[in-house]
């Protein structure tokens, strides 16, 4: 995946004011790191590392397109070949990038970030239609300014006033209540749709299972965001542990970093 950078500086130099920009592409792609364990290939996009012994079949593959500091997207597919049920769960995984160790976002965790994000834009627009609804209550004004002078025996006065009437119109006042309830129960589903889109989302994600001998399971994950410090090559080892047994799958992120100095004057 490429991304562009631009970086601009500028220097005075005998006396003249010279600047330019230094614009970065930067070029990453992910492959596995095989350590004799284990085996790798690719499929519609994925690339799969694949470890069995005797009770288990585990194999782990990550999205090949990614960007800097972009959050990895996983899959873990597991085979009970053993005689004992298995207990599988997100706790069961840990990543580590380089020497930094990256979290793993649960099930519970994206749903409530889901609902909270709907929750808040519903309550952004109650306030909204609030106010409206307040100010579309409020009864019209209209202003006049006068001003005039008097003659009389003892000479001329200037005078001069305003009034202000208000004035109510319900008729007016209950289209535009009417109004702003429909665009308030309009962003209301649009919110629900976008929720429930979000929720459908996550079908197929890892929550807790029990894989029961003879029996298969597969739940996608995704970890938090990660780092790109200019490195050429950076590391993410996953570490699942079942049953007392612990596999370790390696992909290394290369990334290819191209810089393009331009001279402005």
């Amino acid at each position: 995946m490429r991304v562009a950078m631009k970086k601009c500086a500028g220097v005075f130099f005998l006396g003249a004011f010279l600047s330019g920009c230094a614009s970065q592409s930067v070029q990453t792609e992910l492959a596995a790191v095989d350590d004799g364990g284990s085996q790798s290939y690719y499929a519609s996009g994925w690339i799969v590392q694949s470890q069995k012994d005797e009770g288990h079949l585990v194999e782990l593959a990550v999205h090949e397109a990614k960007q800097p500091w972009e959050e990895v997207t996983a899959v873990l597919y597991l085979e009970n070949r053993s005689d004992e049920p298995l207990t599988v769960s997100i706790n069961d995984i840990t990543l580590q990038q380089d020497e930094r160790q990256v979290s793993l976002r649960s099930y519970a965790e994206l749903e409530q970030q889901y609902i909270g994000q709907a929750q808040s834009r519903r309550t952004a627009i109650a306030l909204g239609a609030l106010a409206q609804t307040l100010s579309a209550s409020q009864p019209a004004t209209t202003s006049s300014y006068g001003s005039g002078t008097a003659y009389g025996p003892g000479g001329t006065v200037n005078y001069y006033g305003s009034s202000t009437t208000y004035s109510r119109d319900p008729a007016a006042s209950a289209a535009a209540q009417a109004q702003i309830q429909g665009s308030a129960q309009s962003g209301i589903a649009n919110i629900r749709s976008d929720l429930q889109q979000n929720l459908n989302s996550l079908e197929g994600y890892l929550q807790t299972t029990t894989v029961f001998p003879g029996q298969a399971f597969m739940g996608r994950f995704q970890s938090a965001m990660t780092t790109f410090d200019q490195r050429p090559e950076s590391f993410y080892t996953f570490t699942v542990q079942l049953g007392g047994e612990i596999y370790e799958f390696t992909f290394v992120e290369k990334a290819s970093i191209e810089s393009d100095q331009r001279k402005l004057f």
